[in-house]
């Protein structure tokens, strides 16, 4: 039987949205029911959203002429942003105060600087992700919409990886955050060591523009370079240390340099260095320590109250006092800071030794126990424990106990080194040269000490060739 309508259907918003109109074909619309609205909607593959409580109203209400939304879709959503994931923390330039093991923290220490070595991954770009996909009325899917994807920052001293969607520390140094830019710095510039920078640990080259408080401490990788005098300060570095003033240490220095150290004077400080010492005035109440040469180059420049050692050669214009007092020694091949080291790892290995008769003890003890009756869990713990730090601490004194050895072989070891002395020697001098001493008397002008037969032998001053080379190489 012919219907007094017919059935209007409109999609809009890419099909999320269904609207149907009833348009009468007769004067009055009587024969409309539901089941003919979604048989309809059906045919039409309206399939999906569909609201049946629009559909029920149609009919109820009998409306005509007039769009109604029977069906609505799922919008496909957003996904998630790509962005850059850091590999380092981008607001180190905020001060960081962390607390040690017993809970106390070091206000010196402010964790400004974070340390790459070359290679290591600084940031990477991670991908935007699509969201989840929507649906037509029609049950067409609708794919999700993909994220904004990500740009790498600007960088220097980087590289990058084969899809460019990485970065690389191209050298060791210290990265920074500046300006939307990943640096990596082979230096750390400061203008004062204090309270504002804290300690330096850096894996590159310190530039120090000003001073560095007394108790401060520089560890560089690399060089350290100070514009000004030093107090009771700690110095490590990698590389060499130049410091454009002097040394005063107030007896609390300590200065170590894998290369070479140079400063204007040294005074009541420990400095040891695994190759030359150059020293443009004088060394005065200090343990001085080089691998290569220890020169005083100031033609007025003296070593006083003070023991100073090189496995190479000593050059000096005056050496000791005119007055007695604390005796100046001069070595070569007898570092006091090999004797320093044998004596703490011995102190350490008396220690640890004791420590090892107490969990023997307790180790017996437990022993006894097993024998006789079941250890509780408890009990088997820490019998498990106790074996564990044994092994541990017999592995430890086997190294140091090869350890001491090294040094002292090191100690014992005749070396061929020389000590030149171009003005005066003062009286009570020792003068060593590898396991050979003597002891100066009365007072000698213009002498190299060197070893021969295995004693040590006086000879006429003369400027050898590795003390003139450093001392015309501006060092």
């Amino acid at each position: 039987m012919d219907k007094d309508y017919s059935i209007e259907f409109n999609l809009t918003e890419g099909g999320l949205v269904a609207s149907i109109r009833i348009v009468p074909t007769a004067t009055e619309v009587s024969g409309l029911t539901v089941d003919d609205l979604l048989a309809a909607i059906n045919d039409e593959r309206i399939t999906f959203g569909l609201i049946p409580e629009a559909v029920d109203q149609i009919v109820k209400d009998k409306t005509i002429n007039q769009w109604v939304v029977i069906a609505r879709g799922q919008k496909p959503e957003q996904g998630k942003d790509g962005y850059i994931k850091f590999h380092f923390d981008t607001s180190r330039t905020k001060v960081t105060i962390k607390e040690d093991a017993s809970g106390k923290v070091n206000l010196k220490d402010l964790h400004l600087i974070q340390n790459v070595k070359k290679g290591d991954p600084l940031c990477e770009l991670v991908n935007p992700q699509p969201g989840t996909p929507g649906m037509t009325v029609k049950c067409e899917e609708i794919p999700g919409k993909l994220g904004v994807s990500a740009k790498l920052p600007g960088a220097k001293n980087v590289t990058y990886s084969a899809d460019r969607n990485q970065i690389f520390a191209a050298i060791g140094g210290m990265v920074i955050w500046l300006e939307n830019a990943v640096n990596v710095e082979p230096s750390y510039v400061v203008h004062d060591v204090d309270a504002s920078v804290g300690n330096i640990r850096f894996n590159g080259s310190v530039v120090v523009q000003g001073e560095v408080g007394d108790g401060y401490e520089i560890h560089a990788g690399e060089d350290i370079v100070i514009a000004t005098t030093v107090g009771k300060v700690v110095l490590e570095a990698g590389g060499n240390i130049k410091i454009a003033g002097g040394i005063m240490g107030q007896e609390e220095a300590m200065i170590t340099a894998n290369g070479m150290i140079h400063a204007k004077f040294i005074q009541d400080a420990h400095v040891i260095s695994e190759k030359e010492i150059v020293v443009d005035g004088y060394i005065r109440n200090s343990l001085v320590s080089a691998i290569g040469p220890v020169i005083i180059k100031n033609p007025n420049g003296f070593i006083t109250t003070s023991q100073v050692s090189s496995d190479s050669c000593v050059y000096c214009h005056t050496v000791g006092q005119e007055t007695a007092g604390e005796k100046t020694v001069i070595s070569i091949g007898r570092s006091p800071v090999l004797h320093r080291e044998q004596h703490r790892m011995k102190e350490e290995i008396t220690e640890k030794i004791q420590k090892f008769i107490r969990f023997q003890s307790s180790l017996a003890k437990l022993r006894l126990l097993k024998a006789t009756s079941e250890l509780s869990n408890q009990q088997e713990a820490l019998y498990n424990k106790i074996l564990d730090s044994m092994e541990t601490l017999r592995r430890i004194l086997n190294q140091q106990n090869a350890k001491i050895i090294e040094i002292v072989d090191k100690i014992h070891k005749t070396h061929q080194g020389n000590i030149y002395i171009e003005g005066a020697v003062y009286d009570q001098t020792d003068i060593n040269i590898g396991i050979a001493s003597t002891t100066i008397t009365g007072t000698k002008s213009g002498v190299h000490f060197y070893l021969k037969d295995g004693e040590i032998k006086e000879g006429e001053f003369t400027l050898a060739p590795v003390v003139k080379k450093i001392l015309e190489s501006g060092e």
